[in-house]
């Protein structure tokens, strides 16, 4: 069972990489042929910048997963670097705490979020520039970025959680 779930999870992760790395190329490459065809071109192509933003969009939506993960987002490590150095206890506590705290905070904004999901698969909106393009996946795909973030936050948590099982306290050396 927990190689079944492994595997899930490297499968999800190896999507969000590959999600992450496809749309940052189509931003990149639509904005260099819009570069291109302003200054050498010169051809009636309006709707560049906004395909180039939807992709932008939605690789940030997939990189904020992707970075849960790898526990690549912005943390300060200051505080966990020398307040708590050589007091492995305090620092598992301190990861847990940051843990748990990301979720509860996830977690209120996943009420606010819901309705707009709903609405977005309920009324799809075009793009008006991009007209085929349904802007509400945007808004679908937030919603299961944040369900992945989540995900990786549990997983996170257990990790941490048994990390703060095993830690020991360090050894008082007594004196005299």
């Amino acid at each position: 069972m927990k190689r079944f779930f492994g595997a899930i999870l490297k499968g999800i992760q190896a999507g969000e990489m590959i999600l992450a790395l496809a749309s940052l190329t189509a931003a990149t490459l639509l904005i260099i042929a819009q570069v291109l065809n302003r200054y050498w071109l010169r051809f009636e192509i309006m709707w560049l910048s906004d395909l180039a933003l939807y992709a932008f969009i939605f690789f940030m939506f997939t990189a904020f997963a992707a970075a849960t993960w790898k526990e690549g987002h912005v943390s300060v490590d200051l505080v966990k670097n020398q307040v708590f150095k050589n007091r492995p206890v305090w620092a598992a506590t301190y990861r847990v705490f940051l843990v748990i705290l990301s979720m509860v905070i996830l977690g209120s904004l996943f009420f606010p979020l819901t309705p707009f999901m709903k609405r977005a698969i309920q009324y799809p909106e075009y793009g008006t520039l991009v007209r085929w393009f349904n802007t509400s996946w945007l808004m679908i795909w937030l919603f299961i970025a944040f369900v992945l973030v989540m995900i990786h936050l549990f997983v996170l948590l257990r990790r941490d959680l048994r990390e703060l099982a095993k830690a020991k306290p360090p050894e008082t050396v007594k004196k005299g």
